[in-house]
C-alpha cells in the first residue's frame, strides 16, 4: 500500500477531500472515470438479465468465462478483425487491468523484458513487477508515432513483450496501419534472429472513442503472436463493473 501509484493515491486523497469539503466542491483529476453515465440500453439489458430466472445464475462459473459471453465477443471480434475468433480465444478477467496482469503472469519468467513506450500509464511498471519482469521503457518521436529505430535497439534476447496501448494513454495517439505493419515486421524479425516469441499485448479500452473517421487497426493483422486486452470501463462508462477480456490471435 506504501507503494501504490501517484494516481490511486491522489484518487483515495480526492475521496477524503470530498468526504470533507463536499463533492461539488472538487475536481478529480485523478482516475479516469468517465464523466457520462451508462447508456440507457446498458441499463434496460441490466435490468433483464436480474430479472430473469435462471437455475445456477450465482454458481461458480468456468475460470475463463461464461461460454455464451466468451462465445458472443469472438463473434465481435470476428467481425470487428474479419478473422474466425472462437470462445476458446477469449477469457473474461476483471477489467483491462486485469487481463493484463493474467497475460503477463502466463508469459513471464523472472527477468524477462517488456518494452512499454513513453509516456505510458504508470500502473503497466507495477504489473510487469508483479510478474517478475523487467520494464523497458523506449522513448517515442516528438508527434508520439512509432520510433522504430529506437525500438529496433533496445529489443533484445530477454525481450519477451512490446505493451502497446492504443488510443494511447495519456497523449490519445492512435498507432495507424503502416506503423504497426513496420512493428509488427521488427517483432518477427527479431523471433528470428533470437528464437523466441516476442509477444504484442495491445491494450485498448479507449479503442471505442476515436473520432474524424480514424479507425484503431487490428493488432491481430500485424503480427501472429499477439494478444488483446480491453474493457467496457470506458466506451460504456462502466469502469466499477470491472468487465474485461483478452482475445488471443487465432493465429
Amino acid at each position: 500500500m506504501e507503494e501504490s501509484s501517484w494516481i490511486r493515491r491522489m484518487f483515495e486523497e480526492g475521496c477524503a477531500l470530498k468526504a470533507r469539503c463536499g463533492r461539488e466542491n472538487v475536481f478529480d483529476f485523478s482516475l479516469g472515470n468517465p464523466c457520462l453515465e451508462p447508456p440507457p440500453k446498458f441499463q434496460q439489458a441490466l435490468e433483464a438479465v436480474v430479472n430473469e430466472s435462471i437455475p445456477g445464475k450465482h454458481a461458480y462459473m468456468p475460470n475463463a468465462g461464461l461460454i455464451e459471453t466468451r462465445a458472443a465477443i469472438a463473434r465481435y471480434l470476428g467481425e470487428e478483425h474479419g478473422i474466425a475468433v472462437g470462445a476458446e480465444h477469449i477469457l473474461m478477467t476483471c477489467g483491462a487491468g486485469g487481463a493484463l496482469n493474467v497475460i503477463l503472469k502466463a508469459l513471464l519468467e523472472p527477468g524477462d523484458e517488456v518494452i512499454i513506450l513513453i509516456p505510458f500509464f504508470p500502473e503497466y511498471r507495477f504489473y510487469i513487477d508483479n510478474h517478475g519482469g523487467t520494464s523497458i521503457p523506449v522513448k517515442s518521436q516528438r508527434d508520439f508515432s512509432l520510433d522504430l529505430s529506437s525500438l529496433e535497439e533496445r529489443i533484445g534476447k530477454r525481450t519477451k513483450a512490446l505493451l502497446l496501448n492504443s488510443p494511447n494513454n495519456p497523449t490519445g495517439k492512435v498507432y495507424d496501419a503502416a506503423s504497426l505493419t513496420a512493428l509488427g515486421e521488427l517483432l518477427q524479425r527479431k523471433e528470428r534472429q533470437f528464437g523466441r516469441e516476442i509477444y504484442l499485448i495491445s491494450d485498448e479500452p479507449y479503442a471505442k472513442l476515436v473520432y474524424d473517421g480514424i479507425r484503431v487497426p487490428s493488432i491481430f493483422a500485424v503480427h501472429p503472436h499477439s494478444i488483446l486486452a480491453t474493457s467496457h470501463s470506458k466506451d460504456l462508462s462502466l469502469p466499477g463493473e470491472r468487465i474485461g477480456y483478452l482475445a488471443i490471435n487465432p493465429a
